[in-house]
């Protein structure tokens, strides 16, 4: 018994649902945020569970992915990870991705086209991320293809119901904040993707323009958040809410510019910017209660 829940405990870790950077399930939260901006009074209750059953079980099994692609590096950075630990095996971890993205086709299947569309396009961009030889993951696009798959998510909500410009404006937001200040989780690994000759935007730029590239785009993130304000005619509570996001987001970038250089650091912003991005989505599912 001992046996069996150790392993499934290491199934979870692949998974990684409840991960301190980024949980899995907040991409079947984006998807929910995006059914409920579509239709925030007649919500198909059924077919929005299933777009972010759908779209949650496609990144369990884009995460696992990424753990078999990168099994030699964390041998080295992370070997208490399931697979460099040997708790599972390269195959089993193959099976169990090759699991999960069937069950998540399947169920999107059964809710829609739409749904299904958005869904192959997320597990493709997630693909993209990890797989030789395309991996945009060591590359300049990295956050670029992680912000888009944000935005896939939202807009699989939404097409249950209709893709109005309430979640396209969200999905588009979401996408350009992650696109423009995710890179923050790269700026801890700067020496050894420089040593690897992985071309993250901060191994391009360097720690410094990249820290003053986020803050230049979180100001324009902030500008557009206020903005969708009166684009999408959300309520004052919406309002009420970006602030204290936008608030969070300027802190994190402040704390950059006066103690960089340290991973500590960045670890701490990142939190701070997750936060962020948390309490965006609770202003968008506010705002859409008008």
């Amino acid at each position: 018994m001992n046996k069996f829940l150790d392993k499934l405990k290491a199934y979870v870790e692949l998974m990684k649902p409840f991960n301190h950077s980024k949980s899995t399930l907040y991409y079947g939260f984006c998807s929910i945020v995006g059914s409920i901006l579509a239709s925030p009074y007649s919500l198909p209750l059924n077919a929005s569970l299933g777009a972010a059953a759908a779209i949650t079980t496609s990144a369990f099994a884009i995460y696992t992915l990424n753990d078999i692609c990168d099994v030699e590096i964390d041998r080295i950075n992370a070997p208490h990870r399931p697979l460099p630990s040997g708790r599972v095996g390269v195959l089993e971890a193959e099976a169990l991705t090759a699991i999960l993205l069937f069950i998540s086709l399947t169920v999107a299947c059964s809710v829609s086209l739409a749904v299904l569309t958005f869904t192959l396009l997320f597990s493709f961009l997630g693909i993209a991320y990890s797989v030789p030889p395309v991996r945009l993951k060591d590359s300049l696009l990295a956050n670029a293809c992680w912000g888009f798959g944000i935005a896939s998510s939202v807009l699989c909500g939404a097409s249950v119901a209709a893709i109005t410009i309430r979640p396209a404006i969200a999905a588009f937001t979401l996408a350009f904040l992650t696109a423009c200040c995710g890179f923050i989780k790269d700026l801890k690994d700067l020496e050894g993707d420089r040593a690897k000759a992985i071309h993250t935007l901060p191994a391009v730029l360097g720690e410094k323009d990249s820290i003053k590239f986020m803050t230049a785009a979180s100001a324009v993130g902030s500008l557009l958040l206020v903005s969708n304000y009166f684009l999408c005619g959300f309520n004052p509570l919406y309002l009420a809410v970006i602030i204290v996001a936008v608030a969070l987001l300027a802190y994190s970038a402040l704390y950059l510019q006066v103690k960089p250089h340290a991973k500590d650091i960045y670890k701490k912003a990142y939190k701070m910017q997750a936060a962020s991005g948390f309490l965006i989505n609770i202003a968008f599912i506010i705002g859409a209660l008008t």
